[in-house]
């Protein structure tokens, strides 16, 4: 009987604070190009206040060339993504915004996003599966396409990166 009520108890904790199981996918990481197998950017995915709810998104806060190196920063953003509405430039763009943790799936959902080269919004679903890589799946009711994100090593990148503070941060939303 303690068991079963510590249980409820631990079960209870957990859904209350949220914190918990949501603080592992706050971080950087590298996106992959699908057609190239390339680097293509480096996302911040970033946890903000939405009300009372604690809720993720995603900002891009670097872009890679076709060699591989890192050619764009949050210092200097240079494209622009002329399909998403006010042409805002890629560097600087928030792709992703809304999800909420679902504690019985273990994974963030009901949020939202975009692909800036389209300029479309998708329903999304952010889970790990383990702790290198981190899957993303943009969609339109059960049709939609995962994308495999890797985790970055902070100290592996640009100084500029790896001083980010997301504190104050909430997503732009350009839908």
């Amino acid at each position: 009987m303690k068991a079963l009520g510590f249980s409820f108890l631990f079960n209870l904790l957990l859904g209350t604070t949220g914190c918990l199981a949501m603080v592992p996918l706050t971080g950087l990481y590298q996106t992959i190009d699908d057609e190239t197998d390339m680097p293509k950017s480096i996302v911040m995915l970033y946890e903000y206040k939405d009300g009372n709810n604690s809720e993720l998104a995603g900002r891009i806060v670097a872009l890679y060339d076709e060699k591989g190196n890192i050619s764009e920063t949050l210092a200097k953003p240079v494209k622009l993504a002329d399909k998403v509405k006010g042409s805002p430039k890629y560097v600087g763009l928030d792709i992703i915004w809304g999800m909420e943790w679902d504690y019985d799936d273990n994974e963030y959902q009901d949020g939202k996003i975009m692909d800036p080269k389209k300029g479309k919004v998708y329903s999304s679903v952010i889970w790990q599966d383990n702790k290198d890589k981190v899957r993303v799946r943009g969609k339109i009711g059960p049709f939609g396409r995962t994308q495999t994100w890797n985790v970055l090593t902070v100290s592996d990148l640009p100084a500029e990166i790896q001083t980010i503070d997301t504190t104050n941060w909430k997503p732009i939303i350009r839908d």
